[in-house]
């Protein structure tokens, strides 16, 4: 009975309706909440949750703005969110901060290992200063600034290359130069700067620098850098420091250069030098010490105008045979660069006396004997060679423009703030030229500076002295000749104990003849009338040999096939047995 009215009861009824929950979790449902008759679906897994990846909670590559500067250990904060699935626990996302990050230090790292070339190969100082790269007046020179080098010896940091952490690199100059193109004018004490990825920079060192020691300044700039740095040398190995620098001392140097012969007094040569008999117009031919100029390219002469003057340097077929007779004089010039515009300030040539056979052999040092009035046999060089000689700057033969003479003085009266009106200076000075001015006698000259004239551009930037640049470079006007009537013996042999045992006259046996006398001279400059220290060689100079710069030919084959072999610094091959006393007869000077 009551199943019976069980079943009717549930007939009348229908099936139970139920539901379950909503639940959606990331989307995924989880629990339907449509209604259903009887039974509710099973409802599904909440995924299991998966292990979060070790650096998820990390990150890297971030950048630090360049508007941070150095620090240390500035402490680190952060936070960690979570966004609550809808619906479940109610309310907004979670947020909870994240305890125990480590502090973090800003130091952008910079190094500055700077370096300036060292022009060695035309260092022409007697002393070259150890320790300082020589900058030669006139030249290019390269500073080199790598980015790369050792900085702190820690992780990320030690030696390596830090372009990327640099804005700027920068040079400084205490004294004027040029870019490379010669064209763009840097003044002195200007801050340059350099291409970061740019190593090496050349520059060009105008000629009126003054000769001396400076210190050649660099800095380098981290990118992150304040208007108010500060810098340390090397690196900012100290993070305080925004600018690591560099000081590298340096020495501008002069030159000693173009040595020639511009004229000769004997007359066979007089067609060499002038236009034509007895004319003082020159043909501006010129005998060099070589083919080459000041730093070793093609000066444009040719054989045979080079030097030594010698038989076979005469153009003239005809006169292949001629070298110089003794007692005439040959007149030269040479060249300076650099502080020697000074009234102290001179070249000192010193004769060294050779004596080769016609045949180029038997070439030994010797010894020059002359007479003088009543005085037989005096040797050059001993305290009975009194003789003087004297040279005159605006000499008829010695063509020096009146140009170069009117601007020499004019730059005299600037650069030595002298008193009274510069035409009144300028004509003392021209007639002051005209007068003799003694050099020294047979065994050493000293040209001093009242045979100097001034041959520096006066094209030259605004701000730069006009009068100091025309001084910077110098043309020095000398003369030399051996006596006319030379006595030659080898160096230091006794002539005045031959004499005692022997007949003494001029056709002694002892006397060297069938051949040439070898005038060689060596230059050095002085300043400030500091002759115990020479300050540049022209050829014997420890680091540079100018002579040999230039070119100059260590052996000459004659034009009838005898070599000779030569020595730097060898001038003028005289004949030791034709006398200028040949062309006048047994009077004359010496």
């Amino acid at each position: 009975m009551c199943h019976y009215r069980k079943n009717e009861a549930e007939k009348a009824i229908g099936k139970i309706k139920v539901k379950n929950d909503s639940l959606v979790f990331n989307g995924t449902t989880i629990m339907d909440n449509q209604v259903v008759e009887e039974k509710a679906p099973t409802p599904g897994a909440i995924p299991a949750p998966t292990m979060i990846g070790q650096d998820v909670l990390y990150g890297k590559g971030y950048f630090i703005d360049k508007s941070k500067t150095n620090e240390a250990s500035q402490p680190s904060t952060g936070t960690i969110s979570y966004s609550l699935i809808k619906g479940i626990g109610g309310g907004g996302d979670k947020t909870y901060p994240i305890n125990g990050i480590n502090p973090v230090t800003v130091h952008t790292p910079v190094v500055n290992y700077a370096s300036v070339s060292d022009d060695r190969a035309h260092n022409q100082k007697t002393q070259p200063s150890a320790g300082r790269s020589a900058l030669i007046l006139d030249r290019p020179f390269t500073v080199t600034i790598p980015t790369s080098g050792q900085h702190k010896d820690i992780k990320g940091y030690g030696n390596r290359d830090y372009a990327k952490y640099v804005r700027d690199k920068q040079v400084w100059f205490p004294f004027d130069v040029y870019k490379a193109d010669r064209t763009t004018f840097v003044p002195k004490e200007t801050w340059v700067s350099i291409p970061v990825g740019q190593t090496q920079t050349t520059f060009y060192l105008p000629v009126w620098v003054d000769e001396g020691n400076y210190d050649v300044l660099f800095r380098t700039f981290a990118e992150n850098s304040p208007a108010s740095f500060t810098s340390q040398m090397n690196a900012n190995l100290d993070l305080i420091h925004h600018v690591a620098t560099q000081v590298v001392p340096v020495e501008v140097i002069g030159r000693l250069y173009d040595f020639r012969i511009t004229d000769i007094a004997d007359f066979a040569w007089e067609s060499v030098f002038r236009t034509q008999k007895g004319s003082a117009t020159p043909t501006g031919n010129a005998y060099w010490v070589g083919t080459k100029g000041i730093d070793g390219a093609p000066r444009g002469n040719t054989p045979p105008y080079v030097l030594p003057v010698r038989q076979g340097s005469h153009p003239e077929g005809g006169k292949k045979n001629v070298a110089v007779k003794t007692g005439y004089h040959f007149k030269f010039e040479v060249m300076t660069k650099g502080n020697m515009f000074g009234a102290g300030d001179g070249i000192r040539i010193t004769p060294t006396f050779y004596f080769v056979d016609s045949k180029g052999k038997n070439r030994q040092e010797v010894d020059l004997y002359y007479h003088s009035g009543n005085q037989r046999f005096i040797r050059i060089g001993s305290s009975d060679d009194t003789e003087k000689r004297y040279v005159t700057l605006d000499a008829r033969l010695r063509n020096v423009p009146r140009q170069e003479l009117t601007d020499t003085a004019a730059t005299l009266w600037l650069l030595n703030g002298s008193p009274g009106a510069r035409q009144t200076f300028i004509n003392q000075y021209m007639k002051d030229v005209q007068k003799p001015t003694y050099v020294g006698g047979y065994d050493i000259m000293l040209l001093p500076s009242q045979l100097r004239t001034f041959v520096g551009s006066m094209n030259v930037p605004s701000g730069v002295h006009v009068a100091r640049a025309n001084a910077s470079v110098q043309k020095w006007h000398g003369e030399y000749s051996v006596p006319a009537a030379p006595y030659v013996v080898p160096k230091g042999f006794n002539l005045a104990e031959y004499g005692r045992k022997n007949r003494l006259d001029d056709k002694s046996p002892i006397f060297l003849k069938d051949g040439y006398i070898v005038v060689n001279l060596n230059l050095e400059t002085i300043r400030n009338k500091d002759l115990n220290h020479p300050h540049l060689q022209y050829i014997y100079g420890p680091l540079n040999n100018q002579w040999q710069m230039e070119g100059f030919q260590r052996s000459f084959t004659d034009p009838y096939g005898v070599t000779f072999q030569l020595k730097d610094g060898d001038i003028v091959f005289y004949h030791a047995n034709l006398s200028s006393y040949d062309d006048y007869g047994t009077g004359g000077t010496h």
